[in-house]
């Protein structure tokens, strides 16, 4: 399913070299990853999230106070998915902007948990289909990739940018997009023809309110964005609001290091916002896409 970045010839990440047909290689690195975001596309000498930040993304999820929002996530894929896609055996999940892959892992364990099954019941009461769900990811931060496939051993991790994602067209059952930017052309290209899903999932308005109010004056909420994308037709949209309970400094400092105002504020304003923070709210603008024959 992969495609060399250079001349978009097919690429196998299982062989050894990992080389497309016109030469350009790939090495594999130790903790499992492969980088197919080559040096001349890069705008930075380490593009994407550095080190603390997907550490804290990491560590805030341990603790699984999102797990909410990934059950939300299987239940709608789960709901919408096309019987077509299901009749084939297999669903492949790409999460586009995987980070340090929590969400991918999450979705790919919470779809099997529930044994997707072939609704209809073969002859003589023969036993349901069962679905394999299979998972694979990439980021433009090599640093979160190598702590995804070090975490995450069987799914598959690649370096490259969602803007140029190095995939197959019509290879992919479900595309996630959680708080990533993204190529609306890109997930269209790499969809499968029959009703491939699309999975964005953004800030609603009162996401993480309380870390804004000690931060500004006057805290704007967030807007949500509701307009169209080429390609897809909406099958779904809806809010999820949840409150999290913060148990202690360590768990509220690993949540504000997980936003931008970690590392824009002074020390002395972190751990006082981090001393009065109890409790926040959690709220998620989840929108499902059906891509458009």
């Amino acid at each position: 399913m992969w495609l060399c970045p250079l001349c978009k010839t097919s690429v196998s990440l299982n062989e050894t070299p990992i080389r497309c047909i016109n030469n350009h290689s790939f090495d594999k690195a130790k903790a499992g990853y492969v980088n197919l975001l080559p040096v001349q596309f890069k705008k930075s000498k380490m593009p994407g999230d550095d080190k603390a930040m997907v550490r804290a993304r990491r560590e805030f999820h341990q603790r699984n106070a999102y797990k909410p929002l990934k059950d939300k996530m299987c239940e709608l894929i789960s709901n919408h998915l096309n019987p077509q896609i299901k009749e084939r055996g297999r669903v492949r999940i790409y999460d586009a902007g995987c980070g340090e892959g929590s969400y991918l892992n999450a979705v790919v364990d919470g779809l099997s948990e529930k044994d997707l099954q072939n609704q209809g019941v073969g002859e003589q009461g023969s036993e349901k289909q069962v679905i394999k769900v299979t998972g694979a990811g990439s980021d433009i931060s090599k640093i979160a990739v190598e702590l995804a496939a070090k975490a995450y051993k069987q799914h598959t991790f690649v370096v490259a940018s969602s803007f140029d994602l190095p995939l197959r067209p019509n290879s992919q059952d479900v595309v996630l997009q959680v708080f990533a930017p993204g190529s609306n052309d890109e997930y269209q290209r790499i969809l499968a023809p029959q009703h491939g899903l699309l999975i964005t999932v953004d800030p609603a308005q009162d996401h993480l309110y309380e870390i804004k109010q000690h931060v500004y004056d006057t805290p704007e909420k967030h807007q949500l964005d509701v307009s169209e994308r080429e390609g897809f037709s909406l099958v779904t949209r809806e809010t999820l609001r949840f409150e999290i309970s913060l148990s202690n400094n360590d768990h509220a400092l690993s949540l504000v290091k997980m936003t931008p105002f970690y590392w824009k504020l002074p020390q002395d304003s972190i751990m006082k916002m981090v001393n009065g923070l109890t409790n926040v709210t959690a709220h998620f603008h989840i929108q499902v896409w059906e891509k458009c024959e």
